[in-house]
């Protein structure tokens, strides 16, 4: 009986040893397969869901840096300041969509001309072509607005000087940057140069998709270019264009950087949308709850005006 119970407490243990042994090797896989997950959770609780929740709780107090101590909750009442009693509001919310508005639907189409004139077989050097079209999306937004800035100096400025030399005088004074109907087409086509490229590019790459057997077919059966165009190639595009168009109607409408550097919102507060706005609130009259509150409403517009393009962006893709 002593030698049976002791083989048999012999085999409980190798089969607990082995049970732990295994056990241990799939802890491993499993910490192999998705512990690299743990460090892509934390990295983004620190960097994007800790700061976005702590703006939202700065949106609902009263928070000035020049008045340390000072915090004291108001509620809603810095969205209540932002939507009544702010003068700048509506004109920088106007601002804001038509500098979003013009700006993508500019971009698209001379993307879209782009894209179709390098993907065309009677275009020679297109690689050269292609660099260059390229090039404004590769230098970096401070140095193209910086450039423009200068170019659309008055008086020694570039496009002043050329036009002084085909004979418009009168332009070579022109403030293009200063004068208050002038400013917001001028930055507006300041965007869509830089902007246009990354259009072409992902476009170009929509049109390769597209099967060349549909076009020899219609061109057999008598369909003319603007036929084929219409019937071919934009359906052919149409998921890539409504993935590019969303994606910068949300970079466009929360672009600081380009008006900042041309003309930090004027003249006369002319050229200001909302993101410039927030930034004067935040750093220059350190309001850190009202700017916090300004950007909450961006995300709120965004959320509402743009998510259901963005979801049915994502749908299609």
């Amino acid at each position: 009986m002593r030698l049976t119970d002791s083989r048999a407490l012999t085999r409980v243990r190798q089969f607990l040893w082995g049970t732990w042994r295994q056990g241990s090797s799939m802890r491993r896989q499993l910490v192999g397969r998705y512990g690299y997950l743990v460090l892509l959770i934390i990295i983004i609780l620190a960097v994007d869901l800790y700061p976005f929740f702590d703006a939202l709780r700065l949106s609902f107090f009263a928070k000035n840096l020049m008045n340390p101590g000072g915090d004291r909750f108001t509620g809603m009442g810095n969205f209540v300041r932002l939507l009544t009693k702010e003068p700048l509001f509506w004109p920088t919310l106007w601002n804001t969509i038509v500098f979003t508005i013009g700006s993508v639907v500019f971009e698209y189409l001379i993307g879209l001309g782009s894209a179709l004139l390098l993907t065309s077989r009677f275009i020679p050097m297109k690689n050269l072509f292609k660099a260059l079209v390229l090039l404004p999306w590769a230098v970096p937004i401070a140095i193209n607005s910086l450039i423009w800035k200068f170019m659309l100096a008055p008086n020694y400025g570039f496009i002043n000087q050329i036009l002084d030399r085909l004979g418009a005088h009168d332009f070579l004074q022109m403030n293009w940057l200063g004068d208050l109907s002038l400013v917001m087409p001028v930055v507006i086509g300041v965007n869509v140069w830089r902007s246009f490229p990354f259009y072409a590019i992902t476009l170009m790459a929509g049109l390769a998709t597209i099967p060349k057997e549909l076009y020899e077919s219609a061109q057999v059966d008598g369909a003319s270019w603007p036929a084929r165009f219409w019937h071919i190639t934009m359906p052919g595009i149409k998921n890539v264009s409504m993935v590019v168009v969303v994606l910068h109607l949300i970079w466009t409408f929360t672009n600081f950087d380009v008006i900042y550097l041309l003309t930090g919102g004027g003249p006369l507060h002319a050229s200001e949308v909302l993101p410039t706005l927030l930034y004067q609130q935040a750093f220059e009259l350190f309001d850190m709850g009202y700017a916090s509150a300004i950007g909450l409403f961006i995300l709120i517009f965004l959320v509402v005006t743009v998510g259901p393009l963005y979801f049915r962006a994502n749908a299609k893709t």
